[in-house]
């Protein structure tokens, strides 16, 4: 189980990471069907829903995954971990 404020903090270090990676902006909004500004907005006070669509978006191909580990310095294992996690549903 993962609680709010590890979750939060995931998400902020993926947030963060495509910040350094706009290639990655323009395929999250691709993927997701966010508009850039609907991103933003979602990004400056981030829910549970948009959390985790952010883990599953860095989780989706080993090499985002890798790539975000190595710049992070979050392990690829417990990201992945977390994901599990979430894919049985976030706690209330």
């Amino acid at each position: 189980m993962i609680d709010r404020k590890s979750l939060d903090l995931l998400a902020q270090a993926i947030l963060d990471h495509l910040l350094r990676n706009p290639d990655l902006i323009g395929a999250l909004v691709a993927e997701s069907g966010l508009l850039p500004g609907d991103l933003r907005g979602l990004a400056a006070d981030p829910t549970p829903a948009f959390a985790t669509a952010l883990v599953d978006f860095i989780c989706a191909s080993d090499e985002r995954l890798t790539g975000f580990a190595a710049e992070s310095g979050w392990p690829p294992l417990k990201v992945a971990q977390i994901r599990e996690a979430l894919s049985c549903g976030f706690p209330d």
